[in-house]
């Protein structure tokens, strides 16, 4: 990774003592830029771009921490350093007030952040939505709804470095023709971010300072050097949308054992296998059927669930990244809470009573919401981040846009603590999820167990689904900005659909629509439906192997999503030969219609099948994949 270095007003010293810092980063290509006017200094900024790039203003100082996240966080693509909080105008270095930038002074942490956690000195304005920057400001341009500020560090990522390179030369091109003076990291991310190269907001940890005012710089220096910021690193690695329960219970559980686990040097991937371990000896507890076992799996789940926490804890301290870990943990979350319900439904079956349907059932609604919640969360972010270019010259960013009457009273209700909490818990993430398997199998048993979760997982499907409808109606972005690249790798179409879909519907862009964000949960709940029902009709007493079925098909679509979350797709091959959902839903009533011999031949040959394709040889292919990105990453 390149670092590019503007000389501030602080001197050599302060410039070098960055440099320091960015090498112990691991940072080892630095190059301090020389001297010159703001469009000099645009032109070299956009002349150093080589792979994945850093700016950063000479003036700044902050927490290793901070900069550390630009340069190997895997959530952060291309991002700017910010401090979110009301704007205010402030008096820039030369003592004129400057009503243009409005700059920012406030907490670096926001909401529950440290008393260390504030921005002083000359901080750039900028407006934030969905987590990327939509406007900033300068001395020369304005960032109008201004929630936050940029104190001078940003990244541009190798996939953007093109673009983000043009940007900055436009950019020079403008200053010189204008005769702009003034700071030239602020003009820019005004330049990236009007020419709609996708600029993260990535939050600043501990206290920061963009300025050369000597008291300003020795105070927080000062501050600097008594931050632990191993401790500020630890209460930092929560996840910003943990749902209730994780974030009062799990992740207070999970401090110590982090530290433990830091202490013992345990890598995420150690960490995310041994969940997996504790999280299936669950389920086997489960299966035993009797009240101690139930109560010792109920343990382990929990015990399961804190140690997954642990992972993502142990990654973002150490900064320990990967493709395949991001993949390992998501993969396994859902592995070891199918495998609950599995084990629940076999352990009630020794009693004599059958709830692998239900158990099927629960994993089917599961599977149809994580989708809808994955693949709406991405497109509303891709959305409602998108801002119509516009010129560098223009010094007005085109004002905010709106999101309708019926979110903006959405968001003025999220201002009360305990509503904003009270939907999180009815969105029913996995926490909350994993408390009702825990304490409800050892007080109301299995079956009540698994009727609870499925109520209670449709109610949260009708809540999310209204909003999301409710959200999606005012959505008005061009296709190139619709997301639909994220959604038509997990189209999973077969021999049979593929040729359908490329001359019918695909010239038409449905997943460019509005709506097209819900177009793979009904497929999902179609095809996983039709097989639930087929089997409910013609085998309802053999239903272990429907539940083997759906498991392993939806491994698959997990699998696939995990990829289009990763900007990849399944193989051609693998699609073809697992049929694609139509050619398995095509299969499955035609056995059906058979009869029971042929539906529970196809469901217990086929789920073996499925299984040794999807869970096993696409698996093997994905992480020999990813590893190869990982090595070439290194």
């Amino acid at each position: 990774m390149r670092a590019l270095v503007r000389p501030g007003a602080s001197g050599p010293d302060a410039v070098a003592d960055l440099e320091r810092k960015l090498a112990r980063l691991g940072v080892s290509d630095v190059v301090a830029l020389a001297e010159g006017d703001c469009a000099d200094q645009l032109a070299a900024m956009a002349q150093g771009i080589a792979g994945r790039t850093m700016i950063v203003d000479g003036d700044l100082i902050g927490a290793e921490a901070s900069l550390g996240q630009l340069v190997d966080d895997p959530a952060v693509r291309s991002g700017a350093l910010v401090v979110p909080g009301a704007p205010m105008v402030a008096a820039r270095p030369d003592g004129a007030p400057d009503s243009a930038s409005s700059p920012v002074r406030g907490s670096a942490g926001g909401e529950g952040s440290s008393g260390a956690d504030r921005a002083a000195g000359d901080v750039a304005a900028v407006r934030i939505a969905q987590k990327r920057i939509v406007s900033a400001a300068s001395a020369h341009h304005e960032a109008s709804g201004a929630n936050g500020g940029s104190v001078g560090a940003f990244v541009i990522d190798s996939r953007d470095a093109a673009a983000g390179a043009d940007a900055l030369a436009g950019a020079a091109e403008a200053a010189r023709a204008l005769d702009w003076s003034g700071d030239a990291v602020d003009v820019g991310l005004v330049s990236l971010v009007r020419a709609q190269v996708p600029m993260g907001a990535v939050v600043s940890v501990g206290p920061v300072l963009r300025g050369a005012a000597a008291a300003q710089r020795a105070e927080v220096t000062a501050e600097l050097a008594d931050l632990d910021e191993a401790r500020v690193l630890l209460e930092r690695a929560n996840r910003p949308d943990d749902g209730f329960y994780s974030t009062f219970v799990l992740r207070r559980a999970s401090k110590p054992v982090t530290a433990l686990a830091l202490r013992l040097g345990l890598t995420p991937n150690q960490i995310s296998v041994i969940s997996l371990a504790v999280g299936l000896a669950a389920a086997l507890c489960f299966a035993t059927g009797s009240w101690w076992g139930l109560l010792a799996g109920a343990l382990l789940m929990q015990a399961s669930l804190i140690i997954d926490c642990v992972d993502g804890e142990v990654a973002r301290f150490t900064r320990s990244f990967s493709d395949l870990g991001a993949w390992i943990d998501a993969s396994t979350d859902r592995v070891k809470e199918y495998a609950a319900y599995a084990g629940l439904a076999a352990g009630s079956l020794r009693s004599g009573t059958d709830i692998w349907l239900l158990a099927a059932l629960v994993m089917i609604m599961q599977t149809v919401r994580h989708v809808g919640d994955y693949d709406f969360s991405r497109v509303q972010r891709i959305r409602e981040s998108w801002v119509p270019p516009r010129p560098i010259e223009d010094p007005a960013d085109g004002g905010t846009l709106g999101t309708g009457a019926t979110l903006e009273f959405s968001a003025q209700l999220n201002r009360d603590s305990r509503v904003r909490w009270g939907k999180k818990v009815l969105h029913m993430p996995i926490g909350e999820r994993w408390l009702v398997l825990s304490v409800g199998a050892i007080t109301i048993g299995p079956r009540w167990t698994l009727s609870l979760m499925l109520l209670l997982g449709l109610i949260a499907l009708a809540y999310t689904t209204t909003g999301r409808i409710l959200r999606s109606r005012g959505w008005h972005q061009p296709p190139d900005r619709s997301g639909s690249w994220l959604l038509e790798p997990q189209l999973d179409l077969g021999p049979l659909g593929q040729p359908i879909w490329d001359r019918v519907l695909a010239p038409r862009q449905p997943l460019a629509r509005a709506f097209g964000w819900a177009w793979l949960a009904v497929m999902r709940a179609v095809e996983l439906g039709v097989v639930w029902v087929a089997a409910a009709l013609v085998i309802p007493d053999d239903g272990a192997w429907l539940f083997a079925w759906v498991f392993v098909v939806a491994f698959h679509h997990y699998d696939t999503l995990y990829r289009a979350l990763g900007g990849s797709s399944p193989p051609r091959w693998l699609v073809v030969a697992g049929l694609g959902w139509d050619g398995r839903t095509i299969l499955v009533l035609a056995a059906a219609a058979l009869g029971a011999s042929a539906l529970a031949g196809i469901l217990s040959w086929g789920s073996l099948a499925l299984g040794l394709l999807f869970v096993v040889v696409g698996s093997v292919q994905w992480v020999r994949s990813m590893t190869r990105n990982d090595v070439a990453h290194a």
